[in-house]
């Protein structure tokens, strides 16, 4: 049996201060990392679900958001410390029975970390709908800007199309690989995993759609929150691959992806702002003239304490929708 790097700190902490030294980037991202990385290895596991006949069927776990848009396609420079993931049942599965499952995952991620269960704390569950997680871990090096905790969002109410396996691994763990040598039977936690993740260009659209949503209703809550929403916008408009794939959808694909996206929002119970007659870059969430804006501006340049690579400014970011208009 493969030992366990978790089991072995000083190990771990050794391990995390070299591949954050050959990086460039803070110790404290490398170790939450690691961590956000366990989560999702058991989290994101295939499973099955009870029917209303009796008999079982699978239920897809889709991996969406920040850490897939930096750990998967290497798209954003900005630290994502949640792990967000979509559950899809299907027909004839009960509240009770969605609801068994997203506790066994939960419970199964408690198992993985060996976190007890007081430590525990489930910020937000809604029967057969979702499940939020904190799991504590034990932070060697202070950050005011991350959690001691990986947070698992768990929920159901999303779309999940476009998307394609990926293989996923830590940081710690492709240091140690490509660069000292290690091989996946050095330790338990270096063993690759697939995972469903999202396509970035619905990624794209779900981020427009919501920040579009929250400057047209003035919330300066979502605005001052929601910050690294532009800041993935531009790095997301400025990537070749979703250009090509935005390419192959096409004026009509575009509109009936943002619309699948709106009813989905609609479904779940969260308020939605049909898109713009002239798409996304004429939302006041792009005009600087707009009463909104301050909240804006405000919400981006707080997120920018965990972009560790090229320094953006709100004014790219207007630019570079602008420039996009037609794929919006």
């Amino acid at each position: 049996m493969t030992a366990r790097l978790r089991d072995h700190p000083d190990d771990l902490t050794a391990l995390i201060q070299q591949t954050a030294n050959a990086l460039g980037v803070p110790v404290s991202h490398v170790e939450k990392d690691f961590w956000v990385t366990e989560v999702l290895r058991v989290a994101s596991a295939p499973r099955e679900v009870r029917l209303t006949d009796g008999s079982r069927a699978a239920v897809t776990l889709t991996f969406k958001g920040g850490t897939s848009l930096s750990r998967v396609f290497g798209i954003i420079d900005r630290f994502s410390e949640d792990v967000d993931l979509i559950a899809h049942f299907p027909d004839g599965a009960s509240p009770q029975a969605r609801h068994t499952l997203l506790k066994a995952v939960d419970r199964a991620v408690q198992e993985h970390l060996g976190v007890a269960t007081e430590h525990v704390e489930v910020q937000s569950s809604t029967v057969g709908v979702k499940r939020f997680t904190a799991y504590p871990y034990r932070m060697h090096q202070s950050d005011r800007n991350l959690k001691d905790r990986v947070v698992l969002e768990l929920g159901s109410r999303g779309g999940g199309a476009p998307s394609a396996r990926h293989p996923y691994r830590s940081l710690v763990a492709d240091f140690a690989l490509a660069v000292l040598g290690g091989t996946t039977s050095d330790w338990e936690e270096f063993a690759p995993f697939d995972v469903t993740v999202l396509a970035p260009e619905r990624t794209l659209l779900e981020k427009l759609a919501a920040v579009h949503d929250a400057a047209s209703r003035l919330d300066t809550e979502r605005l001052l929150r929601g910050g690294r929403h532009f800041y993935d916008i531009y790095r997301l408009l400025r990537d070749s691959r979703i250009a090509e794939a935005l390419g192959v959808l096409g004026e009509e694909g575009i509109a009936a992806l943002a619309e699948d996206i709106d009813n989905h929002s609609l479904a779940g119970e969260f308020s939605v702002t049909p898109r713009p007659p002239g798409g996304y870059a004429d939302s006041p969430a792009f005009d600087e003239a707009h009463e909104c804006f301050p909240s804006i501006k405000a919400g981006f340049e707080a997120s920018r304490a965990l972009v560790y690579g090229e320094a953006v400014t709100m004014k790219e970011v207007i630019e570079t929708v602008r420039l996009n208009r037609v794929v919006m």
